[in-house]
Order: C-alpha cells, then sequence, then structure tokens
C-alpha cells in the first residue's frame, strides 16, 4: 500500500481554529476521501514544528489509486469542496508519499487500529530517521529483529524527498523520559543502530477526535 503524510498548518493556530478543523475533517473532509479511494488511518495535531500542526496519515491501494485521488482532489464535488474548506484554516500543507517497509507488517496498523477502540493509546510518536546511503537493507534487518519487541504499528520509507529516510510510527510517548546516563542496555540498541542511522527526530502526536488510530 501507499500512504500519504499531510501536515497542516493552522492560521491562526489556535484551539478555535483546531476545533473547527476536526469538525470539517469529520464532517466533510474524511467521508469525501473515503468515496475517492483513501482511507485516514490516523489523524493528530503535534507542537514539534509548528503550534498544533495537524497531521494526517491516508492509505491508499497502490500509487494509481492515489493519482486517481488527485484527480478528484481537483475536480468539482464533495472531495474538493472539503480540501477548500480546509485550506481555509490551514493554508499551508506539506505532503509526503510513503511505502510500507518489509520488516513491520501492514497487518500491525490495523491491528492496532482495532485494539486502540478499546484502549486507545491517546499518544503516539513519529520516529523520523535518515539511514545512511547503502544502509537499507542492515536497518530493515536491525528492524526485523527488534520490531516485534517495541510498540511499533508501522514503518514506512520516504518516496518523496530523501529516499533513505523512514518514519516509524510508535504506540505511546516514546520520548516523554527525562535525562538518565547510558547503560549497556542502551549501548546495545543504540550502538549498532546509529552505524546505520545517525540521525533521528521524534515528533509526539496527540490523536484527534476523527482519527481511526485511538
Amino acid at each position: 500500500m501507499i500512504f500519504v503524510r499531510d501536515s497542516f498548518n493552522l492560521h491562526p493556530a489556535s484551539p478555535e481554529t483546531l476545533d473547527r478543523f476536526c469538525c470539517v475533517a469529520q464532517d466533510r473532509l474524511l467521508p469525501a476521501v473515503e468515496q475517492a479511494g483513501g482511507q485516514t488511518v490516523g489523524a493528530w495535531f503535534c507542537h514539534e514544528e509548528w503550534f498544533s500542526q495537524v497531521v494526517h496519515v491516508t492509505a491508499f491501494e497502490d500509487l494509481a489509486a492515489y493519482g486517481d485521488f488527485l484527480q478528484s482532489a481537483g475536480a468539482d464535488g464533495s472531495l474538493a469542496d472539503a480540501a477548500g474548506a480546509i485550506s481555509e484554516l490551514a493554508p499551508e500543507r506539506g505532503t509526503e508519499l510513503m511505502e510500507t517497509l518489509g520488516p513491520i507488517a501492514e497487518k500491525a496498523l490495523d491491528d492496532a487500529i482495532e485494539k486502540s477502540q478499546a484502549e486507545p493509546a491517546g499518544v503516539y510518536t513519529f520516529a523520523i530517521l535518515d539511514v545512511l546511503p547503502g544502509c537499507m537493507d542492515r536497518f530493515k534487518e536491525m528492524l526485523g529483529a527488534a520490531g516485534a519487541m517495541l510498540p511499533i504499528v508501522a514503518s514506512w520509507r520516504h518516496l518523496s524527498g530523501n529516499p533513505d529516510r523512514i518514519t516509524d510510527l510508535w504506540s505511546g510517548d516514546t520520548g516523554g523520559f527525562g535525562y538518565s546516563p547510558s547503560n549497556d542496555q542502551t549501548a546495545a540498541f543504540f550502538g549498532p543502530l546509529r552505524e546505520v542511522a545517525p540521525r533521528e527526530r521524534m515528533m509526539r502526536l496527540h490523536v484527534l477526535p476523527h482519527s481511526k488510530l485511538r
């Protein structure tokens, strides 16, 4: 499958604007997206780049389905109308095209969505890593070995922008801990990881009411 990550910068960036965004998304945007062949699996807000920036992750069957969606978004109809209403609230938008990275199966995301309906996580985390050129196979091997022991619900490789960039979606707030000295356990985990992915940044994501991942 193909996944699209959209980032919406609210204007003005206020709780009231976020409320209006959620209403438009829930009542108009998401139904139109599904009618056009997409499924918005995650909807969050975060403060790492801009205050109350909204982030959507939408799944499509393949690139052809995403192409059809873009045509629908540019035409008259419910999707175009909803997109226009969203752009009034968030005139600045960024889009990243991603594909599933093999070691974390797509079923893990489906299972996480189902589980979150009964046991909401409330907070998720993007771990965004830049893998060194030529080291992607090593990274995938490490992710495959460790993924089952970690709360990673999805892993995506970017198709737009940096092809060596990976976004992992973690359930919970994985960056909310204070300082503590390194130890043998952290060295065993981060030592090999930083050999192949020396740079990483994290984004704390707060669930919005219209998110399927709760």
